[in-house]
């Protein structure tokens, strides 16, 4: 019996070549679009589980105040680090973890990299297998132990082990390691991940304060191991006399309290869209907000539609087998096996469906690694979930989409279907609630893409109050390269001028409470160069002077902006005193807004105060926007010329906005990859129901033509109610889109934007329209213009 169902099965789909086309490919996209969001959501699911024992493992945090919202911290002073190696407080156990940028010199190649500092304790807290070499050593001055990515880096197809590397740290001091040991890969979905490692005694030689003194502003990531989970509020208690010497030395970082937190929640604390958020953290963070759930609800949208198109187009083929159930009926066939027949068949497609589903996933992955940023490939052999979800999604929408027709096919009675008294409708209310669902989500998927397509050419377009493609900056190391490079390359015809500053805006900003004769406020603070800055980033002067070179405008001037005067209600700024972590300074100049945060975050107010020339860290060069490419090929040629030995740093400013703007471009395909293919599926659950309305109505056409009607007047009469239903899912789907964009992209993700207008939604309707006719048109056209004859002589 099973062996006659799969043949009368195979039968049927082949005589059904385009519904079976129609269903293979929607439900293989839509199962691996499904099988995508599993592996991405999995992958941020086992975010730490290489780590085999971490129970009883905790990180220390810090609690602060922040303008009245309480806020968790995953770093703590350095002097109460060092003060628990001393005493435990508790713990029985502790790990210190810091991190710092240095250069490494290799034959004739320097290259930035990040070394990490360490407790030895960290290897037994956590579990980073050993590929070569040993422990033995760590704590020695001169050992360090570096990744398999970095082994093959720097030593290919050599034995790591043993070999030695000159790291110049931050004081310009070069020290020369031994390779001791060399780690296998560190999976990356690991919050702890390191290229280089070492003792963390070889990293306290850099403070310019004693570490175990509580004026040194050092912070740093720190692991407690636990064997009583009981004595957290212990340890907790011991810990609260350290937060006075803290306080009273880091009056702008001050501290409640400290907490610990199991290492097994860290994964799922390191989102900033998600509750719970911990600020702050050095480790390798685990985005599971926006990166999750979008793709996921993009699969499910996709599989939903993929599920109606499945169960429109089983009914609409199934009319044409109404004489066979009632021959089988009759000559014994139960209402039981016409439904396993029915489902077996569904069964078939959904395995043809999962095996075009894995051809579909190696051409979807590039895209999903470029929007996620991870290798999301299973590992077949240990991904057991992988296979299971693999066999479960077509599997359940097997059941789901063609149960209804299966049990509703085979409801009906024999006599009755034999004297050709029942009819398979061309649509009821079921099959017409599916179809206006499937065209409601096309019609709001469109909506979304054209509005986030005008979103991101505004982007493009958009002021953001200063020369932000004008701009190139080079990181420095000492003065005395600003001083030699910025001599270097102003001769160039193509700069226009250079400036020097401390923190760059939209790179190193820092936040400190302003307190004004009106009251307080929380501003951003940067330390500029002198007067050629504002000239030299386009930031525009509307009142007052720009600061003039010298030790008094260093000392008791700042320059504000406007959203400052705003908030702080200052009616006459020029003058007015400003309080700045107890120091008072006075504001002799007021400039424009400029859009620090780019699109997604309102200006905040902003102080600028005025750097000395020996802290510079930066060198700012403005150009014209054509020639900034060159400009910056020729800042590299300079750099090297001026400094040799150390690595080029430089970057344009327009960098700094590139993650929002390849999220609004990743926004804007992902809203557009979903609209053409719900359109799509759409469309062909749409042909699926024409079809079936057509051949229903076969012989009523014939008699139309034969007394007089027209081909649009056949037309309208076969589409008329479709029409409808496309009315109203298109009305649905732009309110849904309007709703989205403008309550949650335009007041969550973009505080800046466009205005919408009526563009979207005569787009959409365009686009659903034209699809809809060059997809049906030719079907209902052929039967409007077939011979009358024909369809009359048919039974």
């Amino acid at each position: 019996m099973l062996f006659n169902y799969f043949k009368i099965a195979f039968r049927v789909l082949w005589r059904n070549k385009i519904y079976v086309v129609l269903n293979v490919v929607g439900l293989g996209f839509a199962i691996a679009c499904c099988i995508l969001a599993y592996l991405n959501y999995n992958y941020r699911a086992k975010f730490d589980q290489n780590h085999v024992h971490t129970k009883g493992i905790y990180r220390l945090n810090s609690e602060r105040l922040v303008e009245s919202t309480k806020q968790t911290w995953g770093v703590v002073p350095l002097p109460l680090a060092m003060a628990m190696q001393k005493d435990p407080a508790g713990a029985d156990r502790i790990a210190r973890l810091s991190s710092a940028a240095v250069i490494v010199k290799h034959k004739e190649n320097t290259i930035d990299e990040r070394i990490y500092y360490t407790d030895r304790a960290l290897f037994d807290f956590f579990t980073f297998p050993l590929k070569f070499g040993n422990l033995s050593g760590f704590d020695k001055a001169n050992q360090i132990i570096i990744s398999e990515d970095l082994a093959e880096k720097y030593f290919p197809k050599q034995m790591s082990v043993g070999q030695s590397l000159t790291i110049v740290d931050s004081k310009g001091e070069n020290r020369v390691y031994t390779v001791a040991a060399v780690t296998q890969k560190i999976p990356d979905n690991s919050s702890i991940q390191f290229d280089i490692i070492t003792s963390f005694e070889n990293g306290l030689h850099q403070e310019q304060t004693s570490p175990d003194d509580w004026a040194n502003p050092a912070l740093i990531t720190t692991f407690v191991q636990l064997k009583n989970e009981q004595a957290t509020p212990f340890v907790i208690s011991n810990l609260k006399p350290y937060v006075a010497p803290h306080n009273s030395n880091r009056a702008d970082w001050a501290l409640e309290s400290f907490s610990l937190q199991p290492f097994s929640e860290l994964a799922t604390s390191s989102d900033i869209d998600m509750p719970g958020y911990v600020h702050g953290s050095a480790l390798t963070s685990n985005p599971r907000g926006v990166l999750v759930i979008v793709p996921a609800i993009m699969s499910i949208f996709i599989l939903i539609i993929t599920c109606f198109n499945f169960t429109n187009v089983s009914i609409a083929f199934a009319s044409g087998r109404l004489k066979e159930i009632g021959v089988r009926k009759v000559i014994g066939g139960l209402r039981s096996e016409l439904i396993w027949q029915f489902l077996t068949e569904n069964i078939i497609l959904c395995i043809l469906a999962s095996t075009l589903g894995l051809f579909f996933i190696n051409l979807l992955t590039p895209t999903m690694v470029e929007l996620t940023g991870i290798d999301l490939s299973p590992d077949l052999t240990k991904d057991y979930g992988f296979w299971l979800f693999l066999i479960l999604v077509p599997a359940v929408s097997a059941i789901c989409s063609g149960l209804y027709p299966a049990v509703y096919v085979s409801s009906f009675q024999p006599v009755r279907i034999l004297k050709g008294k029942t009819t398979l409708g061309s649509s009821n209310r079921f099959t017409r609630f599916l179809l206006l669902a499937q065209f409601s989500l096309s019609c709001f998927a469109l909506v979304v893409g054209i509005v986030m397509t005008q979103n991101a050419t505004f982007q493009q377009k958009a002021d953001y109050g200063y020369a932000l493609n004008e701009v190139a900056v080079v990181e420095l190391n000492n003065p005395q390269e600003y001083s030699a490079l910025s001599q270097t390359v102003q001769s160039h015809s193509d700069i226009k001028s250079v400036a020097g500053t401390a923190q760059q805006i939209g790179d190193g900003t820092y936040t400190l409470t302003a307190k004004t004769p009106s009251g307080e406020l929380q501003a951003q603070v940067a330390h500029v160069g002198g007067h050629d800055y504002l000239n030299t980033m386009g930031i525009q002067l509307v009142q007052g002077r720009q600061f003039h070179d010298g030790e008094s405008d260093v000392d008791a001037s700042i320059i504000v902006n406007q959203t400052f005067v705003e908030r702080s209600g200052l009616n006459q700024p020029i003058g007015q005193q400003v309080t700045l972590d107890s120091a008072k300074y006075t504001i002799v100049g007021v400039v424009s807004d400029f859009k620090e945060y780019g699109l997604h975050d309102l200006v905040p107010p902003c102080v600028l105060r005025m750097a000395k020339p020996g802290e510079y860290k930066y060198m700012v060069v403005r150009t014209n926007k054509g020639k900034l490419s060159q400009v910056a090929a020729y800042l590299q040629t300079a750099w090297h010329k001026v400094a040799p030995n150390v690595p080029y740093r430089g970057f344009l400013q327009s960098d700094l906005i590139e993650k929002e703007l390849r999220m609004t471009q990743g926004f804007k395909s992902i809203a557009f990859f979903l609209a053409v293919v719900t359109l799509l599926l759409s469309a062909s659950g749409l042909f699926a129901q024409i079809s079936l309305n057509i051949d229903k109505r076969s012989k009523e056409i014939g008699m139309r033509k034969v007394l007089g009607a027209s081909v649009l007047q056949i037309i309208g009469s076969v589409n008329r109610r479709f029409v409808h239903i496309l009315l109203v899912a298109f009305v649905i789907g732009s309110i849904l889109g309007y709703l989205f964009t403008s309550k949650f992209i335009f007041q969550v993700i973009f505080k800046y934007h466009p205005d919408a207008g009526p563009a979207p939604y005569i787009g959409t309707f365009l686009a659903v329209v034209i699809c809809c006719c060059l997809i049906i048109g030719s079907k209902v056209y052929h039967a409007a213009t077939a011979n009358p004859i024909e369809r009359l002589r048919a039974d």
